[in-house]
C-alpha cells in the first residue's frame, strides 16, 4: 500500500563491526560523549582472543581512536553507575549501541528493514553467547514494533494506528485537496483531472473502496461536464464565423451532436442545425415539384398555376423559413436563402399573376413577373423558361395595347371619332382599361343638339 503521507523510511542506528574494522567511525571530536546506550564486547587483554570477550554495558561513550593507527587510542565508556571506564582500543571487539525505534513505520519495506536488524543481532548473539541477554533487550523493542506492523497496524509520527483510519485520513485529506485545487481553479473544465497527484493516488484507494470509487466517478463526471461545456462554448464561437467551411462546420456540428449531456443553449443550436437540414429537404422537394410541373412544352397563353403538393410543400418551406430566420443562428448555419425565397416568392406571386393573366390584366402581371424572373432561375430553367416567356408575352400585350391606345387617342385629337373608336376598341380586347372604356363610351354616345 502507498502511504506518501507516512515519512520516509528510518535508518538504524545499528552498528555491527566487522573484524577487520571493530570500532565506531569517530561521531565527535573526541571529547564530547555520544548518549547513546548500549553494550561493548571488551577483551581481558589486548593480546586475549575474542571468545574471552565480555559484554560492557554503557549508558554514553567517547571515541578517543587514533586516527591513521589502527589499534591506538581508547574508548571511554559511562557505565549504568555514571562513572567512567577507560578501555584501549585493542581491546574492544565490538561497540554495539542500543538501536533506534523507528518513528515511523508505514511500509513493509520499512518492517522489512526492522527485521534485517533483528536478524543481524541474531547473529551476533550465536557469535557472542555472553551477550545475549543484552542483544535480547535490545531487540525486544524491534520486534514488538514488527508485531504491531504485521497486525495490521502503522506508525506515524511515533503513534501506532490502524491502517483503515490511516487509510481513512489519508482519503480524506486527499480529497479535500483535489476538492480545494479543482474547484478554486479558474477554469474547472481545463483542469488536469487525470494526471492530478491526488487523483491518481484516490483512484488506488478506491481498488478496495466503492463508494470512494463512486465520488471519484461523480467528480469526473462533473469533470467532463465542465469539459463538454467548454468545448461547446468553443465550437459555437467557431459557428459564428462566416468564412468557416462547409467541411469544417459538418465536423463542428458531429461533436456538438456526439454530446451526451448538452446544455440548453447547445440543444437549441442542434434545433437550428436540425431546422436547416429541413429546410433543404423542403426546399429540393419543392424545386423539383415546380420545375416538373413547368416542363416544356410550356403555354404562356394558359395562367400557370402550382399544385396542391406543390403548394403544401412551399408553404412549409415558407414556415419552416420565418422560423430558421427568427431564431439568429450562428453565422456558419446556413441555408440556400436566395434559392429558398425563390420558392416563396413563386408560392406567394403566382397566384395573383395568373388571376391577372385570367383577366387579361397584362400590365399588373407584367410587374408582377419582373420580381420573378431572376429568382426562377434558382428553382431550375423550366421554371425561369416560363417566367421569361410569360414576361414577354405581357410585354407584347401591354406594348400592343399602348400602341393601339395611342393611335386611338391622337385620331380622337383630330376629330376622327370612328376611327379612334375601332382603335380603341381594338386596345380594349386585348386588355381591359377603364379609361379606354370611358374613350369609348364617351365617343359612342351621341352629341346632345346645338342651342339656337
Amino acid at each position: 500500500m502507498n502511504m506518501s503521507l507516512i515519512r520516509p523510511s528510518f535508518h538504524f542506528l545499528v552498528f555491527l563491526a566487522v573484524a577487520s574494522c571493530p570500532l565506531l567511525a569517530q561521531e565527535n571530536n573526541g571529547h564530547v560523549p555520544v548518549e547513546k546506550s548500549g553494550f561493548a564486547l571488551v577483551k581481558p587483554q589486548p593480546w586475549s582472543s575474542p571468545s574471552q570477550a565480555s559484554p560492557l554495558k554503557f549508558t554514553a561513550y567517547t571515541d578517543r581512536s587514533a586516527r591513521g593507527t589502527p589499534g591506538a587510542g581508547y574508548f571511554v565508556f559511562r557505565v549504568p553507575n555514571q562513572t567512567d571506564r577507560q578501555i584501549s582500543v585493542a581491546q574492544i571487539v565490538k561497540v554495539v549501541p542500543q538501536p533506534e525505534v523507528p518513528n515511523n513505520i508505514s511500509t513493509q519495506a520499512e518492517c522489512d528493514l526492522i527485521k534485517k536488524a533483528v536478524a543481524d543481532f541474531r547473529a551476533l548473539s550465536k557469535a557472542y553467547p555472553i551477550a545475549k541477554t543484552f542483544i535480547d533487550e535490545m531487540i525486544k523493542p524491534l520486534e514488538e514494533e514488527v508485531v504491531k506492523f504485521e497486525s495490521g497496524q502503522i506508525k506515524i509520527e511515533g503513534v501506532w494506528k490502524s491502517k483503515a483510519e490511516v487509510v481513512r485520513q489519508e482519503v480524506a485529506s486527499y480529497e479535500a485537496k483535489l476538492k480545494q485545487e479543482f474547484y478554486a481553479n479558474e477554469n474547472p473544465a481545463v483542469f488536469e483531472l487525470e494526471s492530478n497527484i491526488y487523483y491518481t493516488k484516490l483512484l488506488e484507494f478506491a481498488k478496495n473502496d466503492p463508494q470512494l470509487g463512486s465520488r471519484l466517478k461523480a467528480l469526473k463526471t462533473e469533470h467532463e461536464r465542465l469539459r463538454a461545456r467548454e468545448e461547446s462554448k468553443a465550437i459555437v464561437n467557431k459557428l459564428n464565423d462566416p468564412a468557416l467551411s462547409s467541411n469544417d462546420v459538418a465536423l463542428l456540428i458531429k461533436r456538438l451532436k456526439a454530446l451526451s449531456d448538452p446544455d440548453s443553449v447547445i440543444r437549441a443550436l442542434l434545433n437550428q442545425v436540425q431546422l436547416a437540414e429541413t429546410i433543404e429537404l423542403q426546399f429540393n422537394e419543392g424545386r423539383a415539384l415546380i420545375e416538373a410541373q413547368f416542363a416544356p412544352p410550356q403555354d404562356f397563353e394558359k395562367p400557370p398555376v402550382l399544385s396542391s403538393e406543390a403548394r403544401n410543400v412551399a408553404q412549409k418551406l415558407a414556415q419552416s423559413f420565418e422560423e430558421f430566420k427568427s431564431s439568429a443562428p450562428p453565422a456558419a448555419i446556413k441555408v440556400p436563402v436566395e434559392a429558398v425565397k425563390a420558392v416563396i416568392l413563386i408560392y406567394e406571386k403566382l397566384p395573383s399573376i395568373s388571376s391577372s393573366l385570367q383577366a387579361k390584366d397584362y400590365l399588373a402581371a407584367n410587374t408582377a413577373l419582373a420580381a420573378l424572373v431572376y429568382p426562377s432561375g434558382q428553382i431550375g430553367p423550366h421554371t425561369r423558361g416560363l417566367m421569361i416567356g410569360l414576361q414577354t408575352l405581357t410585354t407584347t400585350k401591354v406594348a400592343s395595347f399602348t400602341k393601339l391606345r395611342d393611335e386611338a387617342a391622337a385620331l380622337q385629337k383630330e376629330g376622327k371619332s370612328k376611327p379612334a373608336l375601332a382603335k380603341y376598341q381594338e386596345a380594349l380586347a386585348i386588355m381591359p382599361s377603364s379609361q379606354v372604356s370611358a374613350e369609348i363610351s364617351r365617343i359612342s354616345q351621341p352629341e346632345p343638339p346645338k342651342k339656337k
